[in-house]
């Protein structure tokens, strides 16, 4: 029997935060370094959250900036349970290795496929690059923190990785 050292949901928690301050962190680099700085969460605050069609870009709306920042490290933290439910059974099940690729992959087209729906408002303020190299960077610093905390999910990787 395998001995956690951490809940789920602590792991999960953790790993959520981890991914959200991923994506925060590259948007706040992109966002300084074109001179605006927190324009991200606020413009993602305004339309998705209020419906604006024409958000603010001079300056960040706080409102939204703050509504905004709350849902996004609440999703991730309900997508790093997920995850951290997917690597437990990973370290005895194949099946559930092959589980964490397929809700690796889905992470990413959900997210993207949202912004291209919502490209019309938000399509030039978040190039695609932005946005796979932001959920490419969280799933990364996700994954290293769940290989770290799980080094028997290593060893099960050795002996059969996704499933014979």
């Amino acid at each position: 029997m395998i001995v956690h050292r951490h809940t789920l949901i602590g792991e999960g928690t953790d790993a959520g935060f981890l991914g959200g301050m991923t994506v925060a962190f590259w948007y706040l680099a992109l966002d300084l370094l074109a001179g605006h700085p927190l324009r991200t969460p606020s413009v993602l605050g305004q339309v998705l959250l209020f419906g604006r069609q024409s958000p603010d870009t001079t300056h960040p709306v706080f409102d939204a900036l703050l509504i905004y920042t709350v849902v996004h490290f609440a999703l991730f933290v309900i997508f790093g349970v997920l995850m951290a439910l997917l690597v437990r059974l990973a370290v005895e099940y194949a099946i559930a290795r092959f589980a964490v690729v397929i809700l690796t992959v889905a992470f990413e087209v959900f997210f993207y496929g949202c912004i291209s729906v919502l490209s019309t408002s938000l399509g030039s303020y978040f190039p695609s690059w932005t946005i796979l190299a932001a959920n490419l960077l969280a799933i990364s610093v996700m994954g290293v923190y769940f290989w770290r905390v799980h080094p028997s999910l290593r060893e099960s990787l050795q002996e059969e990785a996704l499933g014979a």
